[in-house]
Order: structure tokens, then sequence, then C-alpha cells
């Protein structure tokens, strides 16, 4: 029984919901335009991007935990390899079982698509299989570059949204880009909040993210404008698209992430980046379903 806890601590449930994020809103815009909406796509596209995020998180476990990069002076919460929790060679099975996970289902997600002769797409699912192990695992491991941030913005910004859409109608939508800045910045800013955070150790052990090499001030900065540029971004796509007032809701989020913006900047003890982490989470979340929701009620 604790073993299965184990796991599911290291699967970091909390992370999940941005990986919906961008299936949740496409599958609103897809339905208000043309009415289409399919379980089997939503269903298959949610377990793909599900397993992808666990396999990210225990891959991100394995990687700082083999270089020391998370120890007894990280200040975020334990992680499995670094507290004994899990094996490294169960770690290992593990990142081996969800790149299948992942793979098997991203072929049954594509099945009707194979008749169409799109086999391209699965050359995106094992980009991002790849993606997931590299950002902290092996000799180059791009997370150590400061990549990181451009890695979330393209996987759950573009692929997650556009991607998602195209499965839908077989068409990107040139539109949709605006939202998929919105939403990836979004996701980003959840990356900032941990690398904020660990940023002595992160400097200490070579991980050079964002926040190391911009310093803490600049960063808050950055958070800044990777919270507020998506509502801007939103507004300018709501009034090329407009149709009624209800594409607007999204816009009672303003004030939870201008007091979280304000908590985040007056910061003076790393500790205290914790208690905001789940308040970017959020904001993620009801962005996509409230902007979701401004879509189905303009019809």
């Amino acid at each position: 029984m604790l073993e299965f806890y184990n796991w599911i601590y290291a699967f970091r449930l909390n992370t999940l919901p941005l990986s919906l994020s961008g299936i949740i809103l496409s599958s609103f815009i897809s339905y208000s335009e043309k009415g289409i909406f399919n379980v089997h796509i939503f269903i298959w596209s949610s377990l793909t991007s599900i397993f992808l995020q666990i396999l990210s998180n225990i891959a991100n476990d394995y990687g700082d935990g083999i270089k020391g990069t998370d120890n007894i002076y990280r200040i975020g919460p334990k992680r499995t390899i670094q507290s004994c929790m899990i094996s490294k060679k169960k770690i290992r099975i593990a990142l081996i079982i969800f790149s299948v996970l992942s793979f098997i289902s991203n072929i049954i997600l594509l099945f009707d698509y194979f008749k169409k002769k799109n086999y391209y797409i699965i050359i995106v699912i094992l980009i991002c299989i790849l993606s997931a192990i590299k950002y902290t695992i092996g000799y180059h491991p791009y997370g150590y570059k400061g990549l990181g941030d451009l890695s979330v913005l393209i996987f759950f910004g573009f692929i997650s949204l556009e991607g998602n859409y195209y499965l839908y109608n077989n068409h990107l939508n040139i539109k949709l880009l605006l939202l998929c800045f919105s939403l990836g910045f979004l996701t980003v800013s959840v990356l900032n909040i941990n690398n904020m955070r660990d940023i002595d150790n992160d400097k200490k052990n070579k991980k050079y993210t964002i926040p190391v090499r911009i310093g803490l001030k600049k960063s808050k900065i950055y958070h800044i404008l990777l919270m507020i540029v998506p509502f801007i971004l939103s507004i300018i796509f709501v009034i090329i698209t407009y149709k009624s007032i209800y594409q607007y809701i999204f816009i009672i989020l303003i004030l939870p992430t201008i007091i979280h913006l304000n908590k985040i900047y007056k910061i003076s003890n790393n500790k205290d980046f914790n208690n905001e982490l789940k308040t970017a989470v959020y904001i993620n979340i009801l962005y996509a379903l409230l902007m979701g929701i401004g879509f189905i009620l303009k019809k």
C-alpha cells in the first residue's frame, strides 16, 4: 500500500490538469464552431496527454535525482529518488511503461487518421515522448540549458490546443495561435514558479533555468508578463472573433491573477513560492474552461 502511495506521489497529480487545458479548450471551440465533438478523440487525446505528463514528471524526478539536483537543500516537495521512496531501477521501468502507454494511446487516437495517411502525426507523439524524457535525463538535458519554458510553450500551447483542434477538424486555425500563446504562457508561469523557488539550488547544480540566468527580481517581472500577456492576447482574439459579450467571461480571472502576482512580487522567502503554485494551476485550468464556455454561449 505504501509503494502504491509512493507511485501516486511520483505522478504529481496536481500537475495533470495542466495537460488537459488545451484539450478541453479545443473541444469547446470545435463544438461551438461546427457542432463537432468526438468522444473517441477527447478520451484518447486526454489519456495520451496524461500519460505524457506522468512520463515527464517521473523523468524529471529521475534526471534530477541521479544528477544530485534533488537534494536536502532543495526547497520544493521531496522527490522519490532523492528520498529513496522508489528505486532508480523501478523508475527506469516506469519510464518505459509510460512511453509505451503514450504511444499506444496515440495509435488508438489516430486509428481513423491512418486511413488518410496522416502518418506524420506519429512523429509528433514520438517527439513528445523524447522531449518528456530529455528534459532532465541524458548528457545534454535541455531543461538544464533554460529551454524548459520554450518546450512548455510548444507542447502545452501549440500542440495541445492547435493539434487537438486539427484532430477534430482536419485543418489548422490560424486565429487560435493567439490562444495557443495565451495558454502556453499561463502554463510556463507554473514552471517559472518552480524555478524561482529552486533558483539557489539549481544554480549550485548548474541547472540554468530562466530564473538562474536572469536572477530572481527579473524572473518576477517575467512571471508578471507570463500571466498578463495571455489576457491581452485573449481580448484581441475576442475582438477579432466577436459574436457575443459572453466571450469576455474569462476576464473574471483578472482579479485573482492580480492578487496572485502581487503575492509573487512580494515574496522574500523562496519557500513561499510553494503557496502560489496551486493558484497558478487553478488559473490555468479555469482560463481554459471559461474561454471554452464563452465559445459555447456565443452560439
